[in-house]
């Protein structure tokens, strides 16, 4: 019984770790998005903006549901 313990604590760390991962390149991706669309660019802006909005919400949507597992287990 204690190496399953042993093995689901495991798994519960590695969820954690990389539900953290995901929730920080989402950070990272939006800061990128909006310090981009600051400098003046020759690529259409709006099209920046949906592809990086986009991306940050997949990275923070993947993020909480590595976290959601963690709390399942």
């Amino acid at each position: 019984m204690k190496k399953v313990t042993r093995v689901t604590n495991e798994v519960i760390q590695i969820n954690e770790k990389l539900g953290d991962f995901f929730v920080d390149i989402a950070k990272l991706v939006f800061a990128g998005v909006v310090l981009s669309t600051l400098l003046d660019m020759a690529e259409s802006k709006g099209f920046v903006l949906f592809v990086g909005v986009w991306s940050t919400v997949m990275f923070v949507a993947t993020g909480f549901v590595i976290y959601d597992l963690k709390h399942k287990k």
